[in-house]
This record gives structure tokens, C-alpha cells and sequence, in this order.
């Protein structure tokens, strides 16, 4: 391995580890200092200012980062089994994602203005899949689509942030699934 590809690893890694750390802080508080993000990393401030030169360049990256994760799920859940099958896969995925959820879901007001984000990217793909679910008869007839997806979320909120707090992921993954699937039932 050639220095640079090892330079590029470490910056990759360091970079990955600031995100990371900016994710776990601001999902439980927006208002926490790039200081509190530096030390939850374990680099110098000076350090996370050579990846991001503001607070501002931070929450962009850090949205673009945790946006592209969640269009990464489409890849990382196979379409196979039923429509309820694929909504499972989704939930416990996003679960797994639980600091990045919170982060970008807290609060529904957090990045207007911001050209990096479209609070209903992904909405008719998830009203098509509750639909499909309906279909096959895993959900409930009289149960809106529109109820199902915002339950929904509200689920998967719910689980990521219990998951964080009490619960192992597994668990709160496991909880947030017999909870969709029970109140939806048909």
C-alpha cells in the first residue's frame, strides 16, 4: 500500500469519524459545539476544521452523508417476499441508522433553505409500497395510506431513539416491527 493510498484511508477514516460523531451529538442536541463533535470524534478541533471549515459545512456533509445512506437502503434491501416483507427490511435498517434518523427527522424545520434537502424525497415510494402491503392484505382496508406512512415513521423515530437511550438496535428494531405490522393488521 502506497502512502497516498494510506493517506486517503486515514483522511477517509477521520472524516467518517467526525460524521459520525456529529450525527450521535446533534441527534440529541442541534445547539452542541464542533468541540463537543471534536472530542466525541477524539480529533483536536483544529483537526475537524481541516475536513469542514464551518458548522454550516458540517451539517452539509453530514445531510448529504445521511441522505445518501438512506437512498443506500434501496440497495441494501433485497424486493423480494411481500411488500410488508420489504417494509420490514426498511424499518430495521433505518433502525440501524437510528442517530442519522434522528438527526434528520427531529425536527421538521431544521434544514429549510437548505438545497440539500427535500423533506418529501422518497414519499411516493413509500406511499406505493403501503399500497402494495394493502393489496396483498397486510394492511388493514380502512386504514389510510397516508395513516400507514406516517405511522410508519413515526415507528421507526420512536425505535431510533429508544435504541439510543434503553435498547439494544435488535430489540427496539424487533419492538418497532411487531408494533408496524400489529397496527396495521388487518
Amino acid at each position: 500500500m502506497t502512502t497516498e493510498q494510506t493517506e486517503r484511508g486515514a483522511r477517509a477514516r477521520t472524516r467518517q469519524a467526525v460524521l459520525d460523531a456529529a450525527a450521535s451529538v446533534w441527534a440529541r442536541d442541534f445547539s452542541a459545539s464542533l468541540s463537543a463533535i471534536a472530542e466525541r470524534a477524539e480529533v483536536s478541533r483544529s483537526t475537524l476544521h481541516r475536513y469542514f471549515t464551518d458548522r454550516q459545512a458540517l451539517i452539509d456533509a453530514l445531510l448529504l452523508d445521511s441522505l445518501a445512506r438512506l437512498e443506500a437502503l434501496d440497495g441494501g434491501v433485497a424486493a423480494h417476499g411481500s411488500a410488508m416483507d420489504t417494509l420490514e427490511q426498511y424499518l430495521r435498517a433505518g433502525v440501524a441508522m437510528g442517530d442519522r434518523v434522528i438527526f434528520l427527522f427531529s425536527d421538521p424545520n431544521r434544514f429549510d433553505g437548505n438545497p440539500h434537502w427535500s423533506a418529501e424525497d422518497g414519499d411516493d415510494e413509500m406511499r406505493a409500497l403501503m399500497d402494495s402491503a394493502r393489496t396483498e392484505g397486510s394492511i388493514a382496508p380502512g386504514i389510510p395510506t397516508s395513516w400507514a406512512v406516517s405511522l410508519y415513521y413515526a415507528v421507526l423515530y420512536t425505535a431510533a431513539e429508544v435504541s439510543n437511550q434503553d435498547l439494544p438496535r435488535h430489540t427496539a428494531a424487533d419492538l418497532a416491527v411487531q408494533s408496524f405490522r400489529r397496527s396495521v393488521a388487518p
